[in-house]
């Protein structure tokens, strides 16, 4: 099997950004990261040799370890998902797919997240002197400038929250002045508590499609634990909001991060969509997808009676996790996973083993 990659020819992922520095490498998803305090170079050695290993049919671990865990695991990686949309294998490098991913103002402190891309984690945690967005005009005139966007079909905002500054609108009117946007799909990924302005709505739909996605990982308390301190009310008025008022050229869709504490009860999520949020007002449907969460809260470390009776589920609404491979492989991280939730719980006045009771009994915490 091929194991040709698009993002390794025609990606570049632009993120982290300081005073000094700036991080990047291929997607959102790459171990390896080069940092800079000069331009970025697209055709930096290590990024080069990374394309000439991947025309040997290769994937090298060092940059592509979370496509290879997931392809092992009978999941369909990034990888795998842009082969579907790419078209024919081309070698000749260029910036077809960037992701810009360097403000990071957000009004959330989600639990399966952390203060690299959060400022209320950051706040919440005490942690001061670090910047939060680059100064965005030099950003484009030393960064975007520099770089050959002629050929770029896709276009990826995140965060942070994209829509709670003005980062995201500068760079698409940066685009729209000096690129075809018709031929650019443009990608937000949100966490739901804000809507759009008139004028931003109008800059979305200069480009040829836009994907707006909603991380949204529970329903009611369940939503407002993992993605805290939102409110589930009013982000359920958002998105109704969004249904109706989302720019022509645009789709939705939900974003589910399956992690240990949620995986026993994302069918509510599933119904939840079925039922209120499955078609947008221009009738399009509104597609749900599911991930899994990398890092302490992962599906590695459930302990085994929790996975016996996650695999008893009838009717299951993503049957591919049931059969991931990797679901208990690192259960001697439990530990970790129970301090880091009564960390949390003292810190926030919460109690997981109340909003999450099954998988509290399954894990034993005790706030």
């Amino acid at each position: 099997m091929s194991k040709y990659c698009p993002r390794i020819h025609h990606g570049l992922m632009l993120s982290k950004i300081d005073k000094q520095s700036l991080s990047y490498s291929v997607c959102c998803w790459a171990d390896q990261l080069i940092r800079t305090s000069d331009q970025v170079n697209f055709f930096h050695p290590r990024l080069t040799q990374l394309r000439v290993e991947n025309q040997q049919h290769t994937l090298p671990n060092s940059f592509c370890a979370k496509c290879i865990v997931q392809e092992n695991s009978n999941k369909k990686s990034m990888r795998l998902g842009y082969l579907e949309t790419h078209g024919k294998e081309t070698y000749d490098p260029s910036i077809q797919y960037l992701d810009v991913n360097i403000d990071y103002t957000c009004n959330l402190a989600c639990v399966t997240c952390g203060p690299e891309s959060s400022t209320t984690w950051r706040n919440e945690l005490g942690i001061k002197g670090v910047d939060v967005r680059p100064n965005i005009n030099n950003f484009i005139k030393t960064q975007l400038q520099t770089l050959d966007l002629s050929k770029l079909r896709e276009l990826r905002m995140w965060g942070g929250e994209p829509f709670l500054t003005l980062t995201h609108k500068q760079i698409l009117q940066y685009l729209v002045e000096h690129t075809d946007v018709s031929q650019i799909k443009l990608m937000y990924n949100t966490n739901g508590t804000q809507r759009i302005d008139q004028s931003t709505k109008e800059l979305i739909e200069k480009f040829k499609f836009a994907r707006i996605s909603f991380s949204i990982d529970g329903i009611g308390n369940q939503f407002e634990y993992l993605r805290y301190p939102a409110n589930w009310n009013k982000v359920e008025e958002n998105l109704f909001w969004w249904q109706k008022n989302l720019p022509h050229n645009s789709m939705l869709s939900l974003t589910v991060t399956a992690s240990i504490l949620n995986v026993l009860s994302l069918n509510d999520v599933y119904n939840w969509h079925e039922q209120n949020f499955s078609k947008s007002v221009f009738h399009d449907d509104i597609e749900i997808y599911t991930h899994q969460a990398f890092g302490i809260y992962g599906l590695e470390s459930m302990p085994d009676t929790m996975i016996e009776h996650f695999k008893s589920q009838p009717n299951y609404c993503q049957p591919w996790i049931q059969q991931l491979s990797i679901l208990g492989l690192h259960q001697h991280n439990l530990k970790k996973v129970l301090v880091e939730l009564q960390k949390n719980d003292h810190r926030r006045n919460s109690d997981m083993s109340a909003v999450f009771p099954k998988v509290a009994n399954f894990i034993n915490y005790q706030k």
